[in-house]
């Protein structure tokens, strides 16, 4: 059986009721043509072209969407001189436009979303780097194209306070909130690097000052409280950096505004984590977790606490995801080869893989640019757990921040491992169910791995509680599980059986 297949067997299969009155609503972007398709629940799909203004052959990978779903920031290109324009369109046609100099890179290339524009849509803020070096941050009025601020790598303050204004450094916007934009310096080829400088500009006063909350690129923001979370690396907890090419994020971080902190409240020392999404309202993080050697990848779900909830299916193959107030969005190639297909999962009812929506036409590959939806229920939200001490800004204390919540102070090792099951998640004190082909049965070892002994044999259908885990182990997810008949040990979560990936041990 075709691992796509079996992915689609399990989507359906899985794919719990939703709930009533819960909606949501998502845009895709195709670079290749310049197409936006307004995809929402019920699976009702809308596209059209974005407009490409005369003299510009060339649409950009990503565009950014403004607070509510529209309007459309993007960058166009002419392929033979290399000039740029940044344009603002609506659903029926160009709003403003902004030619710029030559550059090399600009803000949508790393992050296009809708924090670049203000709370209203009446502006956007933008970066870019020239091509014969220095760069620029604009604020743009969405309406007539007008530049209303300017911050130049030549301006006085920038120098004064040591900023970088060389060549190939882009400012990559992160958020435009009230009347000051934070962005982030980015030395072109380094897109992969362990974390970055950040700044915030106060466009009423053109006070510059260092940021805490985004040294990572991969960050995501959570409107409702301007909590960032992201996957940065952590000297101070436990890792195994020198194992990995690159670098290694061996931790989550959030920052929040309230207290000007940052601070870790998830580690893992064996993997690398990328891709760290806000979920379910703001009350989950979803990230993936990989092997230095490559040979593990996973989904995982995260809580504010630091515990684990649980983790996708690992026959679910993912490119791009967004977080919406009863779940997430993700789009997958897995399906049918060339095309894209979009998948939605509602968490309230278990962590599984999911139910496709909708399908791209064959060699497409959109991307999920926007996405929102009003939240069914309304839980509140856990506290951080806080396993290193904060860090803020240079030159700022927590004093500054009188009043604000601190989190408690806590070892990664006081973290509870015991974490209640939530609907279809695997979780340790949760059931599961043995789930095997062909009358075989599943081995249950003294260890989490192959080279442990067989403590005994289960059959498919038994049913076992979660006692440990997840634990991680020559390629492969170990939890330690009861039966029935008092039998203890470890067995897989999953394993490939004749080319696809068979989940041996399903939620419930």
């Amino acid at each position: 059986m075709h691992k796509w297949v079996l992915l689609m067997v399990i989507l359906l299969l899985a794919h719990p009721a939703a709930a009533q009155g819960e909606s949501w609503t998502a845009w895709l972007f195709d670079g290749a043509t310049g197409v936006m398709t307004r995809v929402n629940e019920a699976g009702e799909v809308d596209s059209f072209a974005l407009p490409l203004p005369p003299g510009f052959d060339r649409y950009p990978r990503r565009a950014a969407v403004g607070h509510g779903g529209t309007p459309f920031a993007y960058v166009v290109y002419n392929s033979a001189t290399f000039q740029g324009q940044l344009v603002i369109s609506g659903r029926d046609g160009l709003q403003a436009a902004f030619s710029l100099p030559l550059t090399t890179a600009d803000t949508f290339e790393f992050n296009a979303d809708e924090d670049v524009f203000n709370d209203d849509n009446t502006a956007l803020a933008f970066g870019y780097s020239l091509d014969g070096g220095g760069w620029a941050v604009v604020v743009v009025d969405t309406r007539t194209g007008a530049i209303a601020h300017t911050l130049r790598a030549d301006d006085t303050l920038v120098g004064v306070l040591g900023i970088p204004g060389g060549y190939g450094l882009t400012p990559v916007v992160r958020r435009f909130l009230g009347r000051e934009v934070i962005f982030t310096l980015v030395q072109s080829g380094t897109e992969g690097a362990a974390e970055y400088d950040s700044y915030a500009w106060n466009l009423d006063t053109g006070a510059l000052a260092a940021h805490p909350g985004y040294p990572g690129l991969q960050a995501d923001t959570l409107p409702s409280t301007g909590e960032t979370v992201m996957a940065l690396y952590d000297a101070r907890l436990p890792n195994q950096s020198d194992s990995f090419i690159f670098f290694q994020a061996n931790t989550l971080h959030v920052y929040e505004p309230v207290s000007g902190a940052r601070f870790p409240f998830y580690n893992t020392p064996g993997e690398s984590l990328f891709g760290a999404r806000f979920i379910q309202n703001g009350e989950l993080v979803l990230v993936n977790a990989g092997s230095a050697d490559g040979t593990f990848s996973q989904w995982r779900v995260v809580r504010r606490d630091g515990n684990v909830a649980g983790a996708l299916p690992s026959a679910v193959v993912i490119d791009d995801v967004a977080g919406l107030p009863e779940g997430f969005l993700y789009t997958t190639g897995a399906f049918n080869p060339g095309a894209t297909t979009l998948v939605y999962v509602n968490t309230r009812g278990g962590l599984n893989a999911g139910a496709p929506v909708w399908t791209s036409a064959p060699n497409a590959q959109p991307v999920i640019v926007w996405a929102g939806g009003a939240a069914a229920s309304t839980v509140a939200l856990l506290p951080w757990a806080q396993i290193a001490e904060p860090v803020y800004a240079p030159g700022v204390a927590a004093a500054a921040f009188v009043g604000a919540p601190v989190p408690a102070l806590v070892s990664p090792g006081q973290i509870a491992a015991a974490t209640p099951a939530i609907g279809g998640f695997l979780a340790v004190g949760g059931l599961a169910t043995i789930n095997t082909t062909q009358g075989d049965n599943l081995n249950v070892r003294l260890g989490p791995g192959t080279n442990f002994a067989i403590a005994g044999k289960l059959p498919s259908g038994a049913r076992v509680t979660l006692l440990e885990g997840p634990r991680f182990a020559e390629g492969l997810t170990w939890w330690k599980i009861r039966a029935a008949s008092g039998l203890e040990g470890w067995a897989v979560e999953s394993v490939n059986d004749n080319g696809t990936r068979l989940q041996t041990l399903l939620p419930g």
